[in-house]
């Protein structure tokens, strides 16, 4: 799935928000946790789906996999990827080791 088809599909379910929380080391791999989709709802944001094992959510996690493919020679990092509708912006942060990251994936 495309980002444009990502940035859809979020829109079409009305989403503001898509969290993909992940970590992996080297040796051991990579793995990503459950999917949350919320939307904002006044001044509140609002858990609207929790999943994994989708298409979207496959296309969700495709950050992590570009960026750190198996993990293969890092330390342990942990992180999310966010996805933000409103900016259409791709986030991705944690700590790698013991220092701290964040970058804007588009």
């Amino acid at each position: 799935m495309a980002r444009q088809a990502v940035w859809e599909e979020l829109e079409r379910r009305d989403t503001t928000i898509a969290v993909v929380p992940f970590s992996g080391r080297a040796r051991e791999g990579g793995r990503t946790g459950t999917i949350t989709l919320s939307v904002l709802r006044g001044d509140d944001l609002v858990i609207e789906e929790l999943w994994s094992g989708r298409e979207l959510a496959y296309a969700l996690e495709g950050p992590v996999w570009d960026r750190y493919a198996g993990f293969a020679g890092h330390p342990l990092i942990r992180g999310t990827v966010t996805w933000t509708l409103t900016d259409r912006r791709i986030r991705i942060a944690g700590r790698r080791g013991q220092t701290a990251f964040e970058e804007t994936l588009a």
